[in-house]
């Protein structure tokens, strides 16, 4: 297989639901630590089953731990990783910190750097592999012709391929905290960016809407490519979705993968398109990857799910509507009907067609619906009731190839289920009788049974020489015990390779200064760190690799505990800079470990930084590289508060008002930026 196929779950049912259509891998999070905090998510005990259910499958499952550690959550994070390290393929981390102490402490536990951490160019990926991270999972804003070339440098490269983007770049996203406390990079995004906005041009409204809204990703129609790029994983983006999105999302890219691996004709069919639309849709694009044109990755209409037209009113009267069909409607299907400016839905729990009832329809029909509706109004269907059906029937079951060797003699009988990496032996020390006679294709059929465990015998080698009887019973017994024992085995299957790691715990610096009093600087290093200086040739300019021995490590590299102040100790005797987000007392604990790090007191927000540019939209330019930036100033505009826009290099930076932090006492290194 070419390429892995992972699939988003936000419970322990969506896990089972991805891996029932198709998906090769699974990422979810649990209760704590992972960037989807408002969703249901995994227990611990639903972990240890997910993880069950999906090793016996032979597939993978990771966990993500990505949002940013505040000190006084590290023995909390410690013992989590522990949990996770005995149970999942690898975990998924955007603090450095963590990253650092997972090395340190379980150098064959396969770390996954995530997104979060805006990896985009080739120096950080080289030097993430010589730390022995085992896959990186690019910036979404990465084309695919650096994709292609990345993926020489010899290490596991992950790339969304569907579902919602983020308008900033990943882990560059503050405007959530800013405006309401709740942190994109600690799990609770608010998701300000499908908010409206107003657009000011010289303090004039040019544009309203929701201008940061991105559309979805959807690379069904240009999937080739990407599999030929030959990159480790496919990524499917939505934990927070329904089961049915998770089910229709997998089987089509399952089935497109499927045909490119057999050189078979990628087609996709009406039905599953329909599906996927039904369970989830916005206005999608084919995203950076392709470098879609300015004005198409963003949409200022609605940001909700709109499901999938399917007709139009054409009459209502006493509760009911008649609707022309384009497509199919059949009972317990979800519909949203909009009527103007109204709209309604409903379940459809009543279809009449020509004077009689039907369970489904694609032409004209009349329903039960309370609200009047006026002709003309559009009809779309929201939920799918054949997806809701597949959810309990369909199973995509990959087989293990399995090898089955039975050997009856007189006094020792021995099963033994051979997977190459797995060999199950069991037997018995029952007194048999020769048989006179023996349906040897019954014995063998009955050996042969798998109890339902996705293996298949692709070589069967019995023996009985002496043509002995064998009873059912012992049959049963001896295949129950073999297959309870690889049931168990393919449960708990980790596959662990051990990574050197050069990095050391050990800080030289920590005891360098003593506690002082306030002292207020203005640094311009630091200043041209958070301001036009981190923009660079249309990508982020701070790189990890760029830190060296005297380097100011920059306030976006998330630094919020001591565990990310050693990792970068090892790269810089130069002050660290901690996170935005970093509170005073946060400070003050990692203060105890490392005296040469700095505390913002003062210093214009940074809210977003993103490769979309409102400004080229609204004034019409398909791209970007208008010039209009030098020639007016642009601010946006929402309830509450205006927000400059600041560009460099076509990259548009969102900038909140002056932050200021009081109270710093016994703080030596405080900065006014």
């Amino acid at each position: 297989m070419i390429n892995e196929l992972l699939a988003p779950a936000g419970n322990l049912q969506a896990v089972k639901v991805a891996i029932d259509s198709g998906a090769d891998a699974v990422y979810c999070s649990g209760l704590k630590f992972g960037a989807r905090s408002f969703i249901t998510n995994l227990t611990d005990e639903d972990i240890v089953e997910a993880a069950k259910y999906v090793h016996l499958h032979s597939k993978k499952i990771y966990i993500t731990l990505n949002t940013l550690i505040f000190e006084d959550e590290l023995e909390e994070v410690k013992s989590y990783i522990d949990f996770l390290y005995h149970h999942v393929d690898a975990i998924i981390v955007q603090d450095y910190g963590v990253i650092h102490y997972i090395r340190s402490k379980y150098p064959d536990f396969p770390v996954h750097v995530s997104t979060q951490c805006s990896i985009h160019n080739k120096q950080d990926i080289e030097l993430l592999k010589k730390l022995g991270v085992s896959r990186v999972v690019l910036a979404r804003e990465v084309p695919l012709e650096e994709i292609r070339e990345f993926n020489k440098l010899g290490i596991e490269l992950e790339i969304f391929i569907h579902g919602a983007l983020c308008f900033s770049y990943s882990g560059m996203c503050y405007l959530s905290y800013y405006k309401g406390g709740r942190s994109g990079n600690r799990g609770s995004c608010a998701q300000p960016c499908r908010q409206n906005y107003e657009l000011l041009e010289d303090g004039n409204v040019i544009k309203e809407g929701a201008l940061l809204s991105m559309k979805d990703l959807n690379t069904i129609s240009n999937i080739k490519p990407l599999l030929g790029v030959g990159v480790t994983s496919l990524k499917i983006e939505g934990r927070a979705k329904s089961l049915e999105y998770v089910a229709s999302v997998v089987k089509i890219y399952r089935k497109l993968i499927d045909e490119f691996n057999q050189k078979e004709k990628m087609e996709v069919s009406n039905d599953m398109l329909e599906d996927l639309y039904s369970s989830f849709s916005r206005e999608t694009t084919k995203g950076y990857l392709f470098g879609e044109d300015n004005k198409d990755v963003t949409t200022d209409g609605s940001v909700k799910h709109q499901g999938i037209y399917i007709g139009k009113v054409i009459e209502y009267k006493k509760g009911q509507a008649k609707i022309k069909l384009n497509k199919s409607l059949e009972i317990l299907d979800g519909i949203r009907i909009i009527d103007g400016k109204r709209e309604t839905g409903s379940t459809v729990t009543r279809i009449i067609e020509n004077g009689k009832l039907v369970k489904k329809s694609n032409g004209t029909v009349i329903i039960d619906i309370k609200d009047f509706i006026n002709p003309g109004a559009l009809v779309f269907k929201t939920q799918s009731a054949r997806v809701k059906r597949d959810l309990k029937t369909y199973k995509y079951v990959s087989f293990r190839d399995a090898a089955l060797e039975v050997n009856i003699e007189q006094n020792k009988q021995t099963i033994k289920i051979d997977l190459g990496n797995i060999v199950i032996t069991k037997e018995a020390n029952e007194t048999l009788e020769l048989a006179k006679t023996i349906n040897k294709e019954n014995v063998i059929a009955q050996f042969s049974k798998t109890n339902n465990l996705p293996i298949s015998y692709i070589n069967i080698n019995y023996k009985n020489d002496d043509n002995l009887f064998i009873p059912i019973p012992l049959i049963n017994e001896l295949r129950r015990n073999a297959l309870d024992e690889l049931k168990d085995k393919l449960e708990n299957q980790l596959e662990r390779n051990y990574l050197p790691y050069p990095f050391t715990f050990e800080n030289n610096y920590a005891k360098k200064k003593e506690m002082a009093g306030i002292a207020i600087k203005s640094d311009r290093n630091l200043h041209k760190l958070i301001n036009n200086q981190q923009l660079r040739d249309e990508m982020l300019a701070f790189h990890l690799a760029e830190v060296d021995s005297y380097s100011m490590v920059s306030p976006f590299f998330g630094v919020n505990n001591h565990f990310s102040v050693s990792f970068f100790r090892n790269m810089t005797k130069g002050i660290i800079i901690l996170s935005f987000e970093s509170s005073l007392e946060n400070a003050k604990e990692i203060y105890k470990y490392d005296k040469n790090v700095g505390y913002l007191v003062e210093f214009n927000e940074p809210l977003m930084i993103a490769k979309h540019c409102v400004v080229a939209k609204a004034c019409g330019f398909d791209k970007k590289q208008c010039g209009m930036c030098k020639k007016r100033q642009y601010q946006i505009r929402d309830n509450d508060r205006v927000y400059d826009l600041r560009f460099h290099n076509c990259i548009m930076r969102i900038e909140g008002k002056k932050i200021s932090r009081k109270d710093n006492k016994d703080l030596v290194n405080v900065y006014i930026v």
